[in-house]
């Protein structure tokens, strides 16, 4: 079932922090992913919290990534984000769930700026879906060369973008960066994350334009 793709109008406006804001509003009967934070949220917590919105019948799906994580020679899967889980559904049904108390006092949406053309409001954070399916496909397996970066202001900041050309993402699209003398591809989630694809042999990036970047992110459905 293909899912809703973010409109061909979609533009962006940077802001202060250099990251991308939306110029179009949510609808809020729209499915969208919506990362949700979740207070004093520790590994078995949001791993509870992620089976418990699978049973819901008006979640389409949730997704939290993982990492391995090392500690007294003892490797687990952990989530690479503590406080996050990703909900794909949509914003009337996400504040009907969580008017649980019981269940989901703890989820919290993250608000961001959204210019409307004149001004600048306050909104529900969510993810263009062409963003998502990238960061699926790029954290959805833990390899050795993906990298989280805690450093949000580092990864927003304008940059030239470009198009993986080979290799095990080949088509993926993202900020090139280096990061310690590393040639590298982040897909940057505003206020959210950023995940960064180490040692990208020069000759496997093509540039492109913001405008082509961007138009990509519009026109990707997310397949449900």
């Amino acid at each position: 079932m293909t899912a809703f793709a973010v409109p061909s109008t979609l533009q962006f406006v940077v802001t202060q922090r250099n990251c991308l804001y939306p110029t179009i509003m949510l609808d809020r009967r729209t499915t969208y992913w919506y990362p949700l934070r979740v207070r004093h949220a520790h590994l078995s917590r949001l791993m509870a919290m992620k089976e418990r919105l699978d049973k819901e019948e008006l979640v389409r799906k949730t997704y939290v990534p993982m990492i391995y994580q090392t500690e007294n020679d003892r490797t687990r899967l952990v989530p690479a984000i503590n406080n996050i889980i990703f909900v794909r559904s949509t914003y009337d049904a996400l504040t009907e769930i969580r008017k649980n108390q019981f269940l989901y006092e703890p989820l919290r949406y993250i608000m961001h700026p959204v210019f409307d053309g004149k001004d600048t409001t306050t909104e529900a954070l969510y993810v263009p879906d062409g963003m998502m399916q990238k960061f699926i496909r790029v954290t959805e397996e833990q390899r050795d060369n993906i990298i989280f970066l805690d450093n949000l202001d580092f990864a927003c900041k304008p940059g030239m973008k470009a198009r993986i050309t080979d290799g095990p993402y080949t088509g993926v699209t993202g900020v090139v960066r280096h990061i310690k003398k590393n040639l590298c591809v982040i897909i940057p989630i505003e206020r959210v994350a950023a995940v960064a694809i180490m040692h990208v042999p020069r000759e496997h990036l093509r540039y492109i334009s913001d405008n082509e970047y961007e138009e990509e992110l519009a026109r990707v459905a997310y397949e449900d």
